[in-house]
Parts: structure tokens; sequence; C-alpha cells
């Protein structure tokens, strides 16, 4: 809490914040949904008359503004998308309460930029301070963070008052930009073996590149922390089996954004994300922007009900995702409503001479390989032909292939699909690992 006493003697409210956060994990879920109507009513009508742009879309697609303080279904509402978070914030003026400008890291191809209101950060942080806390991440335990980091250079006064804070919230990281050699894994590993962390927090890819690095190095890893955050990327089968014997007691899966900071958490049930609710209202929708049934699949779209400086309302995060129980609690006793999984990226697609293949269609064909397959990537360079990157835990052969191969081939009947066996993927710029390369242009 040492960072929350600091932002309330600044004058952040951030210890109010913290304590209101803390407080609506033991509400009860009938409270928790009245304050999600709420914030959303509310974050609605500001955004409507505050920013022009956004009224225009809401009236473009329902064909009148809804009256002021009249109440708004989210289905009503159009979806937000990049497309239109791009063309507002390239017309919006810095709005007064405005803290900072952020942008996305651009892999979905269309980078976007937006304004974050001081209130905004506390939450976002105070937020994701409580789901860590989860997995015993949260500020005040030791954690070591494997992040790609970001090298552009700090003013001395910056990176001194960044150290500073860290060693107060008693947190390390570990810069794995990009590339992540053995070399780096094992400075890494004997990081570990030095802090002796309570919890590691970090790309899903790169914890479980340490995790095999550990496998196949007995007794190079000395001190196995008790528990992992894994953020920024799902797991593929097998994922969380090979961290949990080789590298942390237990794995706790987060759903984040750059947007949005953090989204959803698992609990110790492992039963689903957790919604931030008190923060942010998220749904799955289908192609039409209305909600989808329990279990089914759709589009992931977050309203972010603490930004006043911009109009994320139903704004399309890129994922697709598993709408949770609507009404079965989480055995755990948390209020907070759940999604069953999120399932990757709308813009990860193989494209074919007769349309495009979601490159979500290779992780359900995968799992069904998880006894050997370890990690997979498609790279494309043509509409007729692909080549899947294979990590294995042994050499292959075209009679092991042959499963695969039928399972891929009833949707890409036509193409030419090469494997190659390899140690590591290929990471984008940001350290994550892309599902989908392709060099193909967007249609």
């Amino acid at each position: 809490m040492i960072s929350a006493l600091y932002g309330e003697l600044r004058g952040y409210h951030r210890l109010a914040i913290h304590r209101w956060v803390a407080a609506n994990e033991r509400l009860s879920r009938d409270a928790l949904r009245r304050l999600t109507e709420r914030e959303f009513q509310e974050h609605v009508h500001r955004s409507l008359e505050r920013f022009p742009f956004y009224a225009q879309c809401v009236k473009a697609h329902r064909g009148s503004l809804p009256a002021p303080g009249k109440i708004v279904r989210p289905e009503e509402l159009p979806v937000w998308t990049r497309h239109d978070q791009r063309e507002f914030f390239a017309q919006q003026e810095r709005p007064q309460d405005s803290l900072y400008a952020h942008q996305t890291s651009g892999s979905t191809s269309l980078p976007v930029r937006f304004h974050v209101t001081r209130e905004s950060y506390e939450w976002r942080t105070a937020v994701m301070d409580r789901s860590y806390s989860w997995g015993g991440a949260e500020e005040g335990r030791k954690s070591l963070h494997v992040w790609a980091a970001d090298h552009d250079r700090a003013p001395l006064s910056e990176a001194v008052k960044r150290y500073v804070h860290l060693v107060l919230q008693r947190r390390a990281y570990f810069d794995a930009f990009k590339e992540f050699s053995d070399a780096e894994r094992l400075t890494c590993i004997e990081l570990i073996n030095h802090l002796k962390p309570h919890a590691l927090v970090g790309y899903t890819s790169m914890l479980v590149d340490l995790a095999r690095y550990v496998r196949d190095h007995p007794g190079v890893l000395l001190w196995k922390p008790r528990a992992m955050v894994s953020a920024a990327e799902g797991l593929q089968p097998g994922h969380r089996e090979l961290l949990q014997e080789h590298l942390v007691g237990e794995v706790y899966m987060s759903y984040g954004s750059r947007e949005f900071m953090s989204v959803g958490m698992e609990c110790y049930r492992h039963e689903g994300y957790h919604v931030a609710s008190d923060n942010l209202l998220v749904e799955v929708v289908d192609d039409n922007g209305q909600p989808v049934a329990e279990g089914e699949e759709g589009r992931i779209v977050i309203t972010d009900m603490h930004n006043a400086a911009n109009p994320f309302v139903r704004y399309e995060i890129g994922d697709i995702g598993t709408a949770g129980p609507a009404d079965a609690p989480c055995p755990c006793g948390r209020p907070f409503p759940r999604l069953a999984s999120v399932d990757g990226r709308l813009q990860d697609v193989i494209r074919t001479s007769t349309g495009v293949v979601s490159g979500l269609y290779l992780t359900y064909t995968m799992r069904q390989f998880d006894d050997w397959i370890e990690g997979y990537q498609v790279v494309q360079d043509s509409p007729d032909r692909m080549l899947v990157r294979l990590v294995t835990r042994t050499d292959f052969t075209p009679e092991r292939l042959a499963p695969v191969t039928a399972l891929l081939r009833e949707k890409f009947i036509d193409m030419r699909i090469d494997y190659e066996r390899v140690h590591e993927l290929a990471r984008r710029r940001s350290g994550k690992v892309a599902l989908v390369i392709s060099s193909l242009p967007d249609e």
C-alpha cells in the first residue's frame, strides 16, 4: 500500500480508490450488477454530451439520440471499432483532464491512440493489483516480471523514480526484449534463484520458454516460485502442465490490453476469467453487436466506465471469447461475472484462394495433439501454401503428421501444407509470439 499512500498524498485519491476496489470484491452479485449499470449509464450519457463525433455515430446507428438520463441498453449502441477510434483521435483536441495519451502495440496491424484520465489510471492500477493478488503478485509481495520492455531511454529523474517505486513495491523486472535466447533464459533463471520471488508475472510464451529450458537442464532452477500470473497471450495445449511441473507451483491466467490494462483474471478455481465489472463492462457479441448465448463464442467488446477522456463504449478489442455462465456464481464466492474463455485474435487469419480461415482453427486442431506438440505457428507468403512451424518434444515423422494434416485439410482443401520443426517461435516487436505470420496484403 506504499504507492497508494503516496498517491493519496499527491491528491490522486489513490488510497480511496484502492479501498473501493477492495470493497467491491465483497459486494453481492446483485449489488455489483447495479453498480455496473449505474456506471455504464453515466459514461454513455457523458460521452454523448462531451463528444459530438461519438454522438453522430450513435445517431447514425439507432436513428436518434437517447434522451438525457434515459436508460440505454448496451445492444442499442453501435460497436466502437479501431477505425472509429483512429478517426476520432485524429480530430480530437487534447482533453483538459487527459493525464497522458497512450498507444496500442500495433499487433493487430491497426494501432490506435487514446487519452487516459487520472481517475481512469488509478482505477486501472487498483483493479490490476486486486487481480494480481489472487495469484500472489500484488504490490508488496516479492515478484519478478518478465516482459519485453520499451527501450526508449527515460530521463534520469524518471528512471530514479521508477527504481524507487519498484523497490517499495518489491517488484523486479527482467527485460526480455524480442529475442529470448538460451543465454537470456539462463540469466533470468539465475535471477529467480537470487531473488526468490513469490510469483512470476510475464508473457506466456516467455515463461513457457523458461519452463522448457528448466526441463531440458535439470538442476538449473533452485527456487520454484509458488505462483505465476500469465499475461498478454493465452495458453496453448499442455502449457499449464509444463509450467506447473517445471517452473512454478500454480498458473493464473490474466486477460488485459493496452487500452484497459486488467480486464479479467482467474481465481484459484481456474473456471474462467473474473471480469472487473466495477471498472469495465465486458460483452461477448455476434457480428451484429447483439449478445451471444452463454457458452457461445463471439467478439469481445468493452466499455471503460472511468475513462472520461475517450468514448470507449462497446469497443471491439479484437479478441474472440466465450460468454461465461450468467446465473452460476463461481465457487470462490467473488461476485464478478466471468468470461469462460478468451480464444484468440480476430486478426489472426490464414488466407486461401476462396477466402479466409481464422487462425483459431489451428488452435482447435493442435489441442488434439498436445501429447507431443508444444507450440505452433503458421507462416504464409502465398494463398496456396502454408508453413506450419512446430515445437515438439521429439522429431516427427510423416506418419505422426498424417492426422494433423488430415484435420487441417478439412479447412485448407487446396493448400500445400509444409512443416518445420523449430526450437522457438518468431515474435512480434512487442515480444509476443504471433499465431499467424503473413506477408500477404490485407484485403
